[in-house]
């Protein structure tokens, strides 16, 4: 007599949304976001309501820690499409945090000349100076 044998699968524990949210400390709507913008997948539990399994818990670690350092959706995207060559992976995670640093430098650069500006007499002239800097600041 034959007979089949299948491999025994552990069930697939999944994450609400509102549980993961807490737990990255962010809103379900940025998550519904990532997965919108074709970062991570969910799974639906009942009541329509999202969740996550393991490997996505993972991936949603990873880019709610690479936005809180200010990384692009796009950059990010890049990263995580190269999951499968980690050595490409890293050397495209090193340049998208350059690029990052390279921004966050020139803006403390223009915060301590505004800060200078501050720093003279006060007056109409002065104060224009650092609005019309901090225009260009954002």
């Amino acid at each position: 007599m034959n007979h089949a044998v299948f491999p025994l699968r552990a069930p697939v524990r999944l994450v609400s949304i509102g549980d993961l949210a807490r737990q990255l400390g962010v809103t379900p709507r940025a998550l519904r976001h990532y997965q919108d913008r074709g970062l991570v997948r969910s799974h639906r539990l009942s009541g329509n309501v999202r969740g996550y399994d393991a490997e996505a818990v993972e991936q949603l670690e990873t880019i709610t820690a690479l936005r809180a350092v200010g990384l692009p959706i796009s950059a990010i995207r890049q990263v995580l499409e190269l999951r499968d060559r980690p050595e490409a992976q890293a050397d495209a995670l090193r340049e998208a945090l350059a690029a990052v640093l390279r921004t966050r430098r020139d803006q403390i650069a223009r915060l301590e000349e505004m800060l200078e500006e501050t720093s003279a007499p006060t007056s109409t002239r002065a104060l224009a100076s650092v609005v019309a800097a901090g225009k260009s600041f954002a």
